[in-house]
């Protein structure tokens, strides 16, 4: 996948984050993000930004990160 790709879907996450976080402490929050990204992205979309976890250096905030490795979590338990 393109580094275009990563770095949309990195500022999508963190995007929503921002928009939700003023609906309580960074861990409520965080859940809520990845209810979002697994309700809504597509599976691709939530493939490519769970490879990407690892990579310390893509740009996500502390609640996006948080976020995405919620979701990674979900992806896994389906």
């Amino acid at each position: 996948m393109s580094a275009s790709k990563i770095e949309r879907l990195v500022k999508m996450v963190n995007q929503i984050s921002l928009n939700m976080s003023s609906n309580g402490p960074a861990d409520f929050v965080a859940m809520q993000v990845s209810e979002h990204l697994e309700k809504f992205w597509s599976p691709p979309m939530k493939n490519l930004i769970s490879e990407h976890i690892a990579d310390q250096n893509i740009g996500l905030s502390p609640i996006s990160l948080k976020a995405v490795i919620e979701l990674a979590a979900i992806q896994k338990a389906k």
